[in-house]
């Protein structure tokens, strides 16, 4: 089938204008798409510092409770680096990410170190839920220290979770347990 000039002339322009419309859709999509990458990482990490300074807070809060009963104040200084660390987090655009991860570890190995130190002054009963929450929490700087993460926020924000899970249950347990026996 033989074009003439103009039927030529207007598939170049529709052509063209088909070129230039899917193009501007594509560039589009893909500002949109580094747009939402860079406000789903701030909104996430801002998630996740947020967890963090509230378990942080009530850490230190917890801390003071137990130290008025005796605790030694290494839970307290652990809970206050843990708050730190979460500041960092929150921060991090501010803050290089060796002195984020260093707080982190640091705070870690700390309360890490605290729960082993109470599990070991607990009863039987209560002793395994509070050296399960140490030894986790060990484990997390452990892996961080590693640099096995590369301080990539998902897996940082798994750590973190699954060390409030396990530190959340594990004073519940004590806190059931303590309720129990005044109950007796």
């Amino acid at each position: 089938m033989l074009k003439t000039a103009d039927g030529a002339d207007h598939d170049q322009a529709t052509l063209r204008q088909r070129s230039i419309s899917i193009g501007g859709a594509l560039c589009l999509l893909g500002v949109a798409s580094c747009v939402t990458l860079f406000v789903i990482n701030r909104l996430t990490t801002f998630e996740i510092s947020v967890a963090m300074l509230t378990a942080g807070i009530l850490q230190i809060s917890h801390g003071f409770a137990a130290h008025r009963r005796g605790w030694p104040p290494f839970t307290l200084a652990a809970s206050a680096l843990y708050v730190v660390a979460a500041l960092a987090v929150l921060f991090e655009p501010l803050i290089d990410m060796r002195w984020i991860e260093l707080l982190l570890v640091g705070s870690l190995a700390m309360a890490g170190i605290s729960r082993l130190a109470t599990a070991a002054r607990l009863g039987a009963k209560l002793r395994g839920w509070e050296a399960l929450s140490g030894i986790t929490t060990l484990g997390v700087a452990a892996i961080l220290e590693a640099g096995l993460p590369e301080m990539s926020l998902w897996p940082l924000g798994f750590a973190i979770a699954l060390d409030l899970v396990v530190e959340g249950a594990a004073l519940a347990n004590i806190g059931w347990a303590m309720r129990s026996q005044s109950g007796r």
